[in-house]
């Protein structure tokens, strides 16, 4: 009992370490839990900014249509990092470019096709999209009927057409997607939260157990060594099981989720990411005795990977070079499954394929690190042994 209220003393004394993961993951899960509450009953237009390099008759009439269905956006600046900006801080949702020979192209009954970005995992591309085709195919239908009509009369018939309203029904599985995509991205903060707290407290308990004076009144001590390790093991353990009840119950209250399919799989996904957060702090706290190397591996592992493993920025947003380096963090895997089961509404087999494979790469990443501390200790315990004969 002893070894286990020395393990409790030094996580009390660690506590504003402990707690930064909790902080920072509670204020941005209640930024995305706002989104839940989104639920609205009709449909309403997107955010759009129009880029056009087109002056002529059709284009205004294009974009006098568009912004009747959504609303239009000015940005002062169209550089590329202003656009991604614009579209990462939800100034707009939808960016759509109009080429130079737009109009030219309608004129001659020609498609044109037009060059758009979104914000992933959002409703306004296929809302935006069907706007877009609504405008373009009744203006080249009524050229194609009506050729010897010309292009104010044109313009004039497509605006009546499209101008009648109609009642559009959402498909019963809208909004239960909605709500499990953000669940999802709630769901993604425990890969820095929860990761952080755990590597931290682990960081802490073996940190003070290591330090030379301790090791020296340990090894007085009648209980040995490899005792002393299993209780330190173990209080470390607890340690973390704790952590996971309380984040998992903390994401499940902001959620207001049931206990049903979609929750029993995202808390399975958590579990296999539990095992190789376990690992990895065992791997590196066991080794690194020096306080600036971990806070190095918090600043650096755990919230990089969290940046290129589309935590924190979606995948989507990032270049790909960047998604393959993130495949080879057990954060990107983990975010891959909760996005898988918040965009799923059938659980069939080829669900549970995808999600047994990345589930199983949380598994491999957990067995690598473990190895690597298993070899680890046994190079340190030979040079140990070396050293005591030398």
């Amino acid at each position: 009992m002893t070894t286990y209220r020395a393990i409790l003393q030094i996580l009390k004394k660690n506590k504003g370490s402990l707690l930064l993961g909790v902080i920072i993951m509670a204020i941005i899960t209640m930024f995305y839990a706002g989104q839940m509450t989104k639920d609205a009953e009709e449909l309403t237009g997107a955010k759009i900014a129009v880029l056009s390099e087109d002056d002529s008759a059709i284009e205004k009439g294009f974009v006098d249509y568009l912004g009747k269905q959504h609303t239009i956006v000015k940005l002062k600046d169209t550089s590329q990092k202003s656009l991604d900006d614009a579209l990462y801080f939800d100034e707009v949702e939808y960016i759509l470019e109009i080429p130079k020979d737009f109009s030219e192209k309608l004129a001659n009954g020609e498609r044109v096709k037009l060059a758009s970005k979104t914000r992933p995992a959002t409703f306004s591309q296929s809302l935006v999209d069907t706007t877009v085709n609504n405008y373009l195919n009744t203006y080249l239908t009524y050229q194609k009927q009506m050729p010897a009509q010309n292009q104010q009369e044109l313009l004039k018939m497509t605006k009546k057409t499209l101008s009648k309203d109609g009642k559009v029904h959402f498909d019963s599985t809208y909004h239960k997607k909605q709500k499990q995509s953000v669940s999802g991205q709630i769901y993604n903060l425990l890969a820095y939260g929860m990761f952080l707290s755990i590597f931290s407290g682990y960081a802490a308990v073996n940190l003070a157990f290591n330090r030379e004076e301790i090791r020296q009144r340990n090894s007085c001590s009648p209980v040995s060594r490899r005792k002393l390790a299993r209780r330190i093991s173990t209080g470390n353990l607890a340690y973390a099981v704790f952590c996971w009840v309380l984040f998992v119950a903390f994401v499940v209250v902001i959620t207001k989720g049931s206990f049903d399919q979609v929750m029993g799989y995202f808390i399975l996904n958590t579990v296999a990411f539990f095992i190789p957060i376990i690992s990895f702090s065992i791997m590196i706290t066991s080794v690194l005795q020096n306080e600036d190397a971990i806070a190095g591996i918090n600043n650096i592992f755990i919230m990089g990977s969290c940046f290129v493993g589309g935590i924190f920025v979606p995948g989507e947003f990032l270049p790909d070079i960047v998604n393959k380096i993130a495949a080879f963090t057990p954060t990107y895997w983990f975010a891959q499954n909760n996005e898988l089961i918040g965009k799923t509404v059938d659980f069939n087999q080829k669900f549970m394929d995808k999600f047994l494979f990345q589930s199983g790469m949380l598994l491999v990443f957990a067995a690598v690190f473990w190895v690597i501390h298993l070899i680890t200790m046994r190079e340190k315990g030979s040079f140990s042994f070396k050293k005591a004969r030398a």
